[in-house]
């Protein structure tokens, strides 16, 4: 079967999800009208509104699906204090490798490159990319090198600090390839992209482990 066919199987709402995100994530949101949204889909413009009130809730629903992904991706707590228990080095691998999966989709790299976009002129995305990208990932390391000191695995370093310290990177890899180098080769990033953050966790952890 080949991918028009596959495409037109999936459900109206979906294909109007799917074609919306590969375009806002090429042109940017404010670029994309509702009239081409419906020509890439294949069905009246009029037929949108059967599913989304506007655009905007189209973008909504990206988001809420970006925010699930990420929310169900993670590690839970309980496991988290079990890697940690084994050593740094193994919750840091385990860590980075979470990490490079959350964004190894092809529908969640658009969403990844439709944020880098966005951040800089749509307002709700700037506040999405804030809390949930930024503070609450800050919010999550600082509670785990905490804990991490607690147990005395590492240095008395502040955890805020540390956290800052290893979160600062992933975002250098996030604007590295969602803004320098995307169309690259994608697959051969996100390798490159976990021995980055390899080595710059043993980089780390040279520094505080006890």
């Amino acid at each position: 079967m080949n991918k028009k066919n596959r495409t037109l199987q999936k459900p109206t709402k979906e294909r109007i999800f799917d074609e919306s995100l590969d375009l806002f994530s090429k042109k940017g949101y404010e670029a994309v009208s509702v009239r081409e949204i419906a020509r890439e889909v294949g069905i009246r413009e009029s037929s949108i509104y059967n599913h989304y009130k506007n655009k905007e809730a189209i973008l909504d629903a990206i988001i809420d699906y970006f925010k699930i992904e990420l929310a169900t991706s993670g590690t839970p707590q309980e496991d988290n204090e079990a890697l940690i228990d084994q050593g740094p080095e193994v919750f840091f691998e385990v860590g980075a490798k979470t990490y490079i999966d959350r964004i190894n989709t092809p529908k969640m790299e658009k969403i990844w490159r439709l944020v880098s976009i966005e951040t800089y002129h749509n307002e709700k995305i700037k506040r999405f990319f804030k809390k949930e990208l930024l503070e609450e990932p800050i919010r999550g390391w600082e509670e785990i090198f905490n804990l991490m000191i607690e147990k005395n695995l590492i240095k008395p370093v502040n955890p805020r600090t540390l956290a800052y310290e290893y979160f600062s990177f992933v975002i250098y890899l996030f604007f590295e390839y969602f803004i320098l180098e995307y169309d690259e080769d994608f697959e051969s990033f996100m390798d490159l992209a976990l021995e980055k953050m390899t080595n710059h966790t043993e980089f780390l952890l040279q520094a505080i482990k006890v």
